[in-house]
């Protein structure tokens, strides 16, 4: 690590020598090399990564490419650190006392996390510090978590009691996308699976792993054990499936695309081990004659726009009723021209660059088919152009009309700046066409009606309904999907149903009946 007279005092229950704590750097992160198994290791084949910035198509660093051997020896590390009992069998005092200096440190270094965030995702400068303090909030909550994983007691029949022990289930796998690195990775799936006293290993997107890499790091400061917290870097198809068809993962939790979703199902299926699957969504947002239509205007945009549309809970799908359709729409298109497109360390930026040159290709393509479908552009449809966008992956707001049902840019997920809003005359069609889609992870609903949003509450088929309110997923509610959108669940206390298991113990509370000896 490069050297930096930047230090701050160590956190209370972290162990240093000397007692002053280097700050990382911007461009300590962007050197980091290898993948992190309790230390930082070259993967064995030598092969490496390009990492691209997608505001410039500049390399900004290089990883490892890791392979079903680097995974090997990841999963290895995990599993001697689990049974060994370093962290697994640890108080859970001591492990939220960990995870709490490791959200101190992440606050700390805030700052250079943020901008690796924006040179490795292309997304807004002030999104990227949303994104780092929100990890640092949540293991925050899961610090606290650590000590209230209870068990339970109760009386049984034939005066018995029974013990019932929740235990941490093993080695975790999280396989975790581009679009929000940090945040999925270690504060919605790291940081619950170690509360529990799991031992993890992440395989983030090749796209972007510097920042998961650099946590990891920082957690050896904060105290975790070497290989309870492990980052393999390299592409899905190597690094990705050898984690997912390991054995020794005794769970496998991912988020991404439905393809991919379905080969990893496929390859926990065949080792009879569970999977957490969160496969995307295209998300209604929903707009009630009685909406209040400034406040829906602003909450579409967000919901849309917000991390260039490159968010799986994206409103890309937005539904309103035709007494204000027009009206609508078009302070809709007037929001969406006014979003500043801008380089994305420009402290201005509202929206910045796409993760790379194939997917905005994608969306461009998506674009083309909606207007080949009849779909009425109202605005962008474009690469946005502008002084400092040379060479970058930036894409302009789209805003398209009149979208019917069977289109295709209603019913698939684009995964980029690009809303469809489509009219309807009934609460009863309004709830129809929130649900006709093959996902289900979340849906806005604007109403002044009590009664109205509880009704789309009930009815809509999603696992999270915002009110009057769009994109926010704060840690302490459970986020996750139904139906194409996949099972169980982030954030909450029921994240932690999916890091561990139920043991049973029966205590014979009164002599035992030697029932055979009646019988001899």
């Amino acid at each position: 690590m490069h050297s930096t007279t930047q230090t701050k005092p160590a956190h209370p229950g972290i162990h240093l020598s000397p007692q002053e704590m280097p700050l990382l750097t911007l461009e300590d992160i962007l050197a980091l090399r290898g993948n992190f198994i309790g230390a930082f290791v070259t993967a064995q084949s030598g092969a490496t990564i390009d990492v691209e910035n997608p505001a410039t198509g500049a390399r900004i660093a290089v990883l490892a490419a890791s392979g079903a051997a680097d995974v090997a020896t990841a999963v290895s590390a995990a599993r001697a650190s689990f049974e060994e009992g370093v962290w697994s069998r640890a108080d859970p005092s001591f492990r939220g006392r960990t995870l709490w200096a490791l959200a101190m440190l992440v606050r700390d270094n805030a700052e250079a996390l943020s901008r690796a965030e924006v040179l490795d995702t292309g997304k807004p400068i002030a999104e990227a510090r949303l994104d780092i303090i929100a990890t640092a909030d949540g293991l925050e909550f899961y610090a606290g978590a650590a000590t209230k994983v209870f068990g339970q007691t109760m009386p049984l029949p034939g005066s018995q009691m029974g013990v019932i022990i929740r235990e941490p289930s093993g080695v975790v796998g999280l396989i975790t996308p581009w679009n929000f690195p940090a945040l999925l990775a270690i504060a919605w799936k790291a940081a619950p699976a170690l509360c529990c006293g799991n031992s993890v290993v992440i395989k983030p997107s090749e796209l972007t792993s510097l920042t998961a890499l650099a946590i990891a790091h920082l957690g050896v400061r904060a105290g975790l054990p070497a290989g309870v917290l492990n980052v393999i870097t390299g592409s899905g198809a190597d690094a990705g499936a050898a984690l997912a068809n390991h054995p020794g993962v005794d769970v496998l939790a991912f988020t991404g695309g439905p393809v991919t979703g379905r080969k990893v199902l496929r390859a926990r299926a065949e080792l009879l081990r569970p999977a957490l699957l969160e496969l995307g969504g295209k998300s209604p947002n929903i707009v009630f004659a009685d909406a209040d239509l400034a406040q829906a205007v602003a909450g579409a945009a967000f919901g849309i726009y917000y991390n260039q549309g490159e968010n799986c809970n994206a409103g890309s799908r937005v539904l309103v009723h035709e007494d204000v359709y027009d009206a609508f729409l078009a302070g809709l298109e007037v929001a969406a021209k006014r979003i500043r497109v801008l380089p994305p360390l420009d402290e201005a930026c509202q929206m910045g660059a796409l993760i790379s040159a194939a997917h905005l290709e994608k969306v461009a393509a998506y674009v083309a088919i909606g207007v080949a479908e009849g779909a009425r552009l109202v605005t962008g449809g474009e690469r946005a152009i502008g002084a400092g966008l040379e060479g970058g992956h930036f894409f302009a707001p789209t805003v398209f009309a009149d979208v019917l049902p069977s289109h295709r840019i209603f019913k698939e997920e684009i995964f980029g700046p690009v809303v469809t809003v489509t009219k309807f005359a009934s609460d009863d069609e309004a709830i129809a066409l929130a649900n006709s889609t093959e996902y289900g992870l979340a849906a806005g609903v604007w109403t002044a009606s009590l009664k109205r949003a509880l009704r789309c509450v009930h009815e809509i088929k999603s696992g999270y309904v915002w009110v009057n309110t769009y994109n926010g997923t704060p840690v302490e509610a459970p986020f996750g999907g139904v139906r194409g959108s996949g099972f169980g669940r982030d954030c909450g206390m029921q994240a932690l149903d999916s890091y561990t298991t139920w043991k049973s113990a029966v205590w014979a509370m009164s002599q035992f009946d030697d029932w055979y000896k009646d019988k001899n």
